[in-house]
């Protein structure tokens, strides 16, 4: 089997947008925000506070809230046939420390006290339009850590949509009310989509073709998980635009519900005869396409471990996360939580097998993505083959955590390392030494809540 052609650079999404509301870099404020979070400005400062400030520990009544800026026109529209003293915001979820990163939330009214923002919430109920209530804690000093995170998620979005268009690449498989689909790489409209679910969870919308262009009706792939094939001879039974993503929890309150999805776009899938569970984290390959070699997952030796972690302990990297684990720490009155830990993939009988040790800093509950604790993992992972020889992958965002599966995809030597994870949403990746995606999926998630 041919090598697969490495991905290009893409361009970097647009993480924030402001369309002429109240925020975002506007000079006004929101009505009855609290003098707290406003600076005085009498008070000499260095540079001015960032627009956000006034929103900072106040409750917010959130409308919408999606990865993708400038949505929620809709219910922007609803709310001003209310007739309802609102002031809408678009702000960016990346500046608090108690919202979920990388969405951008459209405000309808910020208040000091919880009780007059749910009674708010109650009169938009009441007239129709759908709210949910967050508290928008202190603003984050990691928030520029947090954007560049989300830039690189957008352009893992944009390497992956490009990636399945090679006919030859891994895709991944899905589960869907029962139904086996693989993922085919294109995003679409929401135009046409039909509730599949009770709860409106999942849309879906029949597709004449395969939009790709890449497959047709009959054509056959074979399954593979973390750890080997599943199932041979799956074939493609027609095609469906599929919108799974998770809405907020304002869209199911919304009275009459919503005809469109509450999150997302539509993605192009192909349906497969062979059945799977919703837990089968799989891909799919061409049949006739060589089989890859699986690693196995076993225990690595004492002098290993050993030998791993006090190259791990001597990097940079991790002196910079033990320092600010440390004053993170001290500031919350708790102790940094240091941990450490490796595991094993082998194949060929133990000759060929990749170490990944993993260290973790951690405060209270470890609940950073929303929250005051600390939570910061360093991997280190080494491929090792016969007669000694060794090498370092070089993937800049791998989280050891994350493995689920080591294989060697093309026969060659190298391995491509199979990540799941589920928060802040649910992500799959098959990646290679360097990190470059050769197949991935993220379930968008527009909930802001933690």
């Amino acid at each position: 089997m041919p090598r697969l052609p490495r991905l290009l650079p893409f361009v970097v999404l647009a993480m924030s947008g402001c369309q002429g509301l109240r925020g975002c870099g506007s000079s006004e404020s929101a009505h009855q925000v609290s003098a707290a979070s406003t600076p005085d400005a009498s008070t000499p400062s260095v540079a001015p506070p960032p627009p956000e400030a006034r929103y900072a520990r106040n409750w917010l009544v959130i409308l919408h809230s999606s990865p993708t800026p400038g949505e929620g026109t809709e219910v922007l529209e609803a709310l001003k046939k209310t007739g309802l003293p609102a002031e809408p915001s678009r702000l960016s979820s990346n500046a608090f420390r108690s919202l979920r990163p990388c969405l951008e939330v459209v405000v309808a009214h910020a208040f000091a006290d919880k009780a007059k923002a749910e009674g708010f919430q109650k009169r938009l109920a009441e007239a129709g339009v759908g709210a949910y209530v967050k508290n928008a804690g202190p603003l984050d000093p990691d928030r520029e850590r947090k954007e560049a995170t989300c830039r690189a998620e957008a352009q893992a979005v944009a390497a992956r949509v490009e990636a399945q268009r090679l006919e030859v690449a891994p895709r991944l498989v899905e589960v869907h009310a029962g139904r086996t689909f693989m993922l085919l790489g294109k995003a679409g409209d929401n135009v046409g989509l039909t509730p599949v679910d009770e709860g409106r969870r999942l849309w879906m919308a029949p597709a004449e073709k395969d939009p790709t262009d890449q497959f047709a009706q009959g054509d056959t792939v074979d399954l593979y998980g973390a750890a080997g094939r599943l199932q041979s001879g799956c074939a493609v039974t027609g095609f469906a635009w599929i919108n799974r993503g998770v809405p907020h929890s304002g869209y199911f309150q919304r009275e009459p519900p919503s005809n469109e999805p509450g999150c997302g776009r539509a993605w192009a899938f192909a349906e497969l005869d062979c059945g799977m569970t919703p837990s089968d984290l799989s891909f799919a390959l061409p049949v006739g396409t060589k089989a890859p070699v699986f690693f196995t997952l076993e225990s690595p030796s004492t002098e290993e471990v050993a030998d791993q972690e006090s190259e791990l302990r001597r990097s940079a990297r991790f002196a910079t996360l033990r320092s600010e684990g440390s004053v993170r720490a001290e500031q919350v009155q708790e102790k940094l939580q240091e941990d450490v830990r490796a595991t094993r993939y082998s194949a060929r009988e133990g000759e060929h097998h990749v170490v990944f040790t993993v260290a973790h800093f951690i405060t209270g509950e470890g609940n950073s993505a929303c929250g005051s604790d600390y939570n910061e993992q360093l991997t280190r992972a080494v491929v090792r083959g016969p007669g000694g020889e060794q090498r370092v992958l070089t993937a800049s965002d791998l989280n050891g955590d994350e493995v689920a599966g080591v294989m060697d995809l093309e026969g060659d030597g190298q391995v491509e390392v199979l990540l799941h994870a589920s928060w802040p949403a649910q992500r799959v990746r098959l990646i290679r030494e360097d990190g470059t995606e050769l197949a991935g999926t993220a379930v968008e998630n527009c909930d802001s809540g933690c």
